[in-house]
């Protein structure tokens, strides 16, 4: 790592206070009080001693004299105690400041994707840097510079009480202010290298806690205490040296103070003069330097420690910002998102070469990437988090990296990292206002409303990264802040829910309500892509946009594309007792999930909606115990299956399951197996969900179906249900509708079905 000369500037002890003074505007007030409080202490000190001189060598009045001296050495401690307090307050505010724009410029700069610092670098310059510049800052204040101006003052009183004494202890000051120079340059090197050595001993500690799995696998927990040592050895080595610097620096201040008190003794020695009230006065006065002399050491400790901070702090301040912001370009028109003359690559080699296309707007646009391409990279881009090989993403007519047209571009990621924050917090991070019934409401919508069953409902925090969600309960809790945000363009990254088209279709129809201008959400399921306006399929060289049906007939490479992803890996489906003939449809909806070791992947109590297939990895299934603990009662692999078949709407997991390694898992969701299960796999989403919640709740009228499915336009369900009803998928007895689908089960299908059915609903 490069650093910038650590050397003092002409200006003295005064860098820090320079370097931090844009957080110390709208503090005049304050400043002012602090300033006259430590001059009034200055001048009390400056006067008491003279008043102890005139008290012992004039006898006369010598009870007023007293008194006066009294009410000076109160006003002197008032003083001492607001200058004080003022410093503090002044330093603690400045702090303040300077954390809030480090950490401004931290989301602006490279520091947050950890290009040039590592995290726990990036860290420490938002908490123990900023601590040493403001301990500078106060000593600074309160202690360093009315120190300077006590003993410049106690030597010029001191000089004119007694010449000699004021002489010699001039020339000690001095010689020790000449000692603190050599000593201060070598201490400035050796507090940046401690500062270094202590922050790779914090960076060791992160790395290790983050790659536990791996420490743990490759039997590395050795080597890394190996590494470990070696750098708390470095950073006990430069603490000694710091430890050195720092005695070397009181030793010096301390003979400064004793050869003034041993003139003053000398010269009472050798006097023939009755000089009691001299001599007292004197000592003093010297008194005065010693202090001042005292506090200049941990002043300059502090002081050196804060320019060594402040560089580090500059590594983020000054450092180029992450998103390049051009020129913008004024244009007038509801113009939505376009590409002009784009160029950009993919992590996996796909280049999009001078794209010019703008992306339709009042539809919902499906973003298709080839295989191995991940399409939040694009998403990235196009909502201003990344910038362009060559060209722009404009957004009405600007450059859609502007801070002004940014926050109009929201963007839902598929990392589903989160916040250590309750759900109601990060709901008001968007809406401050927001309700416990408008966030029940939104939560209903996205099929959150079981997080008001977990403890602490939506009030206690979540954990660090969300950790008590599911990395899927994760993504749709991000989709319901964007969607309360209701922005004008809203892109939507790879969700789990969203890989299904079962699930899919009710999110894209409340996404639809919403009536985004813009709408962009990854796609990853055929028949997802069928169920959007149109398509935008990314290959290399450009992007074109149509509607699924026309992108498979013009498109060789989009055809391709979707013959591959529908290559699915071998998993055994025959738990399900699903029929021969319907295995290979059921195939096709089988989603693909990947978890990091120790994420949830459902938790105890939570809705059982899906069936999870083990394909890479372990995963540890438990249980709760009353006290608070957790059971572990196995461990699968892959081959394996996990999460009972409680498909029933309602119904809740008996156990929680939690990846033990970096696991792939392939699931299914409920509504998919009773599609399955009935026959209905080539069937449309609308009439799928219309069979299952009939198999679920009971026969029902088109009415009550409406109120079932109310995110389905009235006109689209009675249309859904007319061709069910000419197929002789239902039957209507009166106004009644009733599942009637044949069809071929396998031994052991029966119980499944009837957790899914209902007594009310015949099914022959």
């Amino acid at each position: 790592m490069n650093h910038a000369p650590l050397t003092m500037t002409r200006s003295g002890y005064f860098p820090v206070i320079r370097w931090i003074r844009q957080d110390l505007r709208n503090m005049n007030l304050l400043l002012t009080v602090t300033i006259v409080s430590t001059l009034i202490v200055l001048v009390c000190q400056a006067i008491i001693p003279l008043k102890v001189e005139s008290i012992l060598h004039e006898k006369e009045g010598g009870f007023n004299k007293l008194a006066l001296m009294v009410s000076l050495i109160i006003l002197q401690l008032a003083a001492t105690y607001v200058s004080h307090r003022g410093g503090h307050h002044v330093a603690t505010l400045a702090s303040t400041s300077l954390r809030n724009r480090i950490f401004a410029k931290t989301l602006k700069g490279k520091a947050l994707q950890q290009d040039g610092l590592v995290r726990s670098s990036v860290v420490s310059r938002h908490t123990s840097d900023v601590d040493r510049i403001s301990e500078a800052l106060e000593k600074s204040i309160v202690e360093g510079l009315p120190a300077i101006i006590r003993i410049a003052q106690s030597l010029v009183i001191l000089t004119w009480l007694q010449p000699l004494i004021g002489l010699t202890m001039t020339v000690a000051a001095f010689v020790f202010l000449g000692l603190r120079s050599i000593i201060g340059r070598s201490m400035l090197v050796i507090d940046r290298d401690r500062l270094d050595a202590s922050s790779r001993v914090g960076e060791t500690v992160d790395e290790s806690i983050t790659a536990a799995q791996a420490v743990a696998g490759l039997h590395l927990g050795a080597w890394q205490l190996r590494r470990f040592k070696r750098m708390t050895q470095r950073l006990s080595y430069k603490t000694e040296l710091q430890g050195i610097k720092v005695a070397q620096l009181v030793v010096s201040a301390n003979a400064t103070g004793l050869v003034g008190l041993t003139a003053v003794l000398v010269f009472a020695l050798t006097s023939g003069e009755d000089t009691l009230a001299i001599v007292a006065a004197s000592l003093l006065y010297v008194e005065n330097v010693v202090k001042g002399l005292e506090v200049l050491p941990g002043w300059i400790r502090a002081l050196q420690q804060g320019v060594v901070s402040t560089r580090r702090v500059d590594m983020i301040l000054l450092g180029e910002d992450r998103i390049h912001y051009p020129d913008s370009t004024n244009a007038s028109g509801d113009l939505g998102l376009e590409l002009k003359d784009l160029q950009f690559e993919f992590e996996s080699g796909v280049t999009l070469s001078h794209v010019n296309i703008k992306i339709p707007t009042d539809c919902i646009v499906g973003l298709v990437t080839p295989p191995g391409t991940e399409p939040d990279a694009l998403l990235g881009l196009l909502s201003g988090d990344e910038n362009p090989g060559a060209g722009s993403v404009l957004f009405d007519g600007q450059d859609v990296r502007m801070p002004g047209v940014n926050p109009n571009v929201w963007y839902v990621p598929s990392e589903s990292i989160a916040f250590n924050a309750s759900v109601l917090e990060q709901l008001s991070a968007v809406k401050p206002d927001v309700t416990t019934a408008n966030s029940l409401d939104i939560l209903a919508k996205v099929g959150l409303t079981h997080l008001l069953e977990i403890d602490g409902g939506l009030h206690d925090r979540l954990g660090p990264g969300s950790s008590r969600l599911s990395r899927a309960e994760r993504q749709r809790l991000a989709l319901a802040i964007a969607l309360l945000a209701k922005p004008e363009a809203l892109l939507v990254g790879s969700l789990f829910a969203l890989n299904d088209a079962d699930t899919a279709l009710p999110l894209i129809n409340l996404i639809r309500e919403s009536h985004f201008k813009t709408t962009i959400l990854c796609i990853r399921h055929p028949e997802v892509a069928a169920n959007v306006d149109l398509v935008a399929f990314a290959h290399d060289g450009g992007i074109s946009i149509g509607s699924h049906k026309d992108l498979l007939a013009r498109e060789p490479a989009y055809t391709q594309l979707w013959e591959q992803r529908l290559n699915f890996e071998e998993v055994d489906l025959s738990v399900l007792g699903i029929s021969e003939e319907n295995l290979e449809g059921l195939h096709t909806r089988l989603v693909t999930e990947r978890y990091s070791a120790g994420e949830a992947i459902y938790r105890q109590g939570a809705e059982a909606d899906r069936i999870y297939f083990t394909i890479a990895g372990r995963v540890e299934i438990s249980t709760a115990n009353p006290d608070g603990s957790s059971t572990r009662v196995a461990v699968m692999g892959p081959g394996n299956h996990i999460g009972d078949l409680r498909l029933t709407t309602g119904e809740r997991r008996a156990e929680s399951a939690s990846a033990l390694d970096d696991c792939v898992l392939r699931s299914l969701s409920r509504e998919a197996i009773s599609a399955g299960l009935t026959g209905l796999l080539d069937r449309t989403p609308t009439e799928r969900r219309i069979v299952a919640a009939i198999l679920r709740d009971g026969s029902a009228t088109p009415e009550e179906l409406q109120v079932r499915l109310s995110d389905i336009d009235a006109t689209q369900l009675l249309s859904a249900v007319s061709m069910l009803l000419n197929d002789g998928a239902l039957r209507q007895n009166g106004e009644t509708l009733a599942v009637v689908q044949k069809r071929s089960v396998k031994a052991g299908s029966k119980d499944l079905l009837g957790r899914l059915g209902d007594q009310g609903a015949p099914i022959l």
